[in-house]
């Protein structure tokens, strides 16, 4: 199987991170700006990954047991995936799986209104302890994080207060620790990924995968958590291998 590698292209999951950035670390900010090499998260955000030291992101290329084996940018690498390693699987989703409540993270264009955007992807996450939103860390104005100026692509991260029509409202947090909203209008191109949890078996070849945990004396990523999405139109949302 020949690999090459091509940046994906930015739809926001940084997911995950992004799936794992989004997915494991929503308390990181409130509104940011998208950032090809670091996706959200995401990535990726759910999981507590705060002790997890090394990251392996990349394109499975073959699985076998409990080991993974990735190919990364950077070259292989080999994931071994315990039964008690969280896991989460984002999937395809449409609009209509979005209600009041969700976990979200939007990318988004800005417009000209500051309380309307026009969505270019929506990622349902897994709700934190007690079945609430994490609650995203404020950052300060003018901090590194905070929005100060109008990038192509942005992203925030919070609940949806409502669903009408093609338009999702979300509340979040501001840069300056106040509540805030935002209209968030799809088309037919926004995006809509959903994420729940998943098990080992979903890990397959060809899937994208975002795997934190801590290396081991031989190079092997001891994953606690593991992120999969499947590839958009040959792509992951990091920069990973193409088939």
């Amino acid at each position: 199987m020949q690999l090459t590698f091509k940046p994906a292209r930015l739809t926001g999951f940084a997911i995950l991170a992004v799936a794992t950035g989004t997915a494991l670390s929503l308390g990181a900010c409130s509104k940011s700006h998208d950032d090809a090499k670091s996706p959200s998260t995401s990535a990726p955000a759910a999981a507590n990954a705060k002790d997890a030291k090394d990251t392996v992101l990349g394109l499975v290329e073959s699985v076998s047991g409990n080991s993974v084996q990735v190919t990364q940018e950077s070259g292989k690498a080999t994931v071994d995936v315990s039964d008690s390693a969280k896991i989460i699987e984002y999937t395809n989703a449409q609009l209509s799986d979005f209600a009041a409540g969700n976990c979200v993270r939007v990318n988004y264009r800005p417009g000209p209104n500051p309380n309307s955007a026009q969505a270019v992807a929506v990622q349902q996450n897994p709700a934190g302890n007690g079945g609430k939103c994490p609650q995203p860390k404020a950052i300060a104005s003018g901090s590194p994080g905070a929005l100060v100026s109008a990038g192509p692509v942005q992203a925030v991260i919070g609940t949806v207060t409502s669903v009408s029509g093609n338009t999702i409202t979300v509340s979040f947090t501001d840069g300056n620790g106040k509540p805030a909203q935002m209209n968030m209008n799809g088309n037919d191109q926004t995006r809509y990924t959903k994420g729940g949890a998943g098990t080992s078996q979903a890990i397959a070849e060809g899937k994208c995968i975002n795997a934190s945990g801590t290396k081991d004396g031989g190079g092997t990523l001891q994953a606690t958590v593991v992120t999969l999405i499947g590839e958009n139109d040959g792509k992951c949302p990091w920069p990973t291998a193409k088939r």
